[in-house]
């Protein structure tokens, strides 16, 4: 099975990507997690990525694809492979097609696109809220899911989860995203899951959905 998820930032395609994956037993590839690590070797490459990730803007198609295709050669070849499940890429239908000629080379296709659906209102609250644990990676949220106290000393907050970055996000997110809606609309792979929900409830909805 290969899962790709769609959704507004903060729309808790992370958080929901996670358990997905340790149900259906899927290999993750979040282009979100593969710049962070890029940006953690401190080269020059980082320092460009960095700054890009600040703002909000999307990276280049033809150096997030490269990125990607790596990544997905590397789990296929894994012995204990069973499937993919995408978040945060393709978020432009370039990249779309690009994934598509990849996955038709190696005799896969997308088994369904999840779209996470959540007012803009909930989620810049969502996002200004979340912070990070830069020992264990752990995600926390001050509103919803707060961390326990010992753990408070090790938060941060991501440089792309501002609100004036996350506004950004979501302006971006509706001009070059959102059409790739309309692109796999035509191969019937969209599955609409309503993300305002408690976490229980929207995970329940996957669930349903991927059986």
């Amino acid at each position: 099975m290969i899962v790709i998820l769609l959704g507004p930032p903060g729309s808790g395609k992370g958080t929901h990507a996670e358990e997905i994956c340790q149900n259906y037993d899927l290999t993750p590839i979040s282009t979100g997690n593969i710049l962070r690590n890029l940006i953690a070797t401190n080269s020059n490459v980082a320092k460009d990525v960095a700054e890009m990730m600040g703002t909000g803007e999307l990276f280049p198609d033809e150096m997030v694809n490269n990125l990607v295709a790596e990544a997905i050669n590397s789990s296929i070849q894994k012995p204990d492979y069973k499937g993919l499940l995408f978040d945060g890429y393709p978020r432009t239908v370039c990249q779309a097609v690009f994934l598509e000629e990849i996955l038709k080379n190696l005799n896969k296709q997308v088994s369904c696109v999840l779209v996470f659906n959540i007012p803009d209102s909930m989620i810049v609250e969502r996002i200004s809220s979340r912070r990070v644990d830069k020992i264990t990676g752990k995600v926390y949220n001050l509103i919803s899911m707060p961390p326990p106290k010992e753990v408070i000393e090790n938060l941060f907050q991501r440089i792309d989860d501002t609100e004036e970055v996350i506004k950004n996000r979501l302006n971006i997110y509706k001009e070059q995203t959102e059409p790739l809606i309309a692109h796999y609309s035509k191969s019937n792979l969209i599955k609409n899951i309503d993300a305002s929900k408690e976490f229980e409830n929207t995970q329940k909805n996957i669930s349903l959905t991927l059986q």
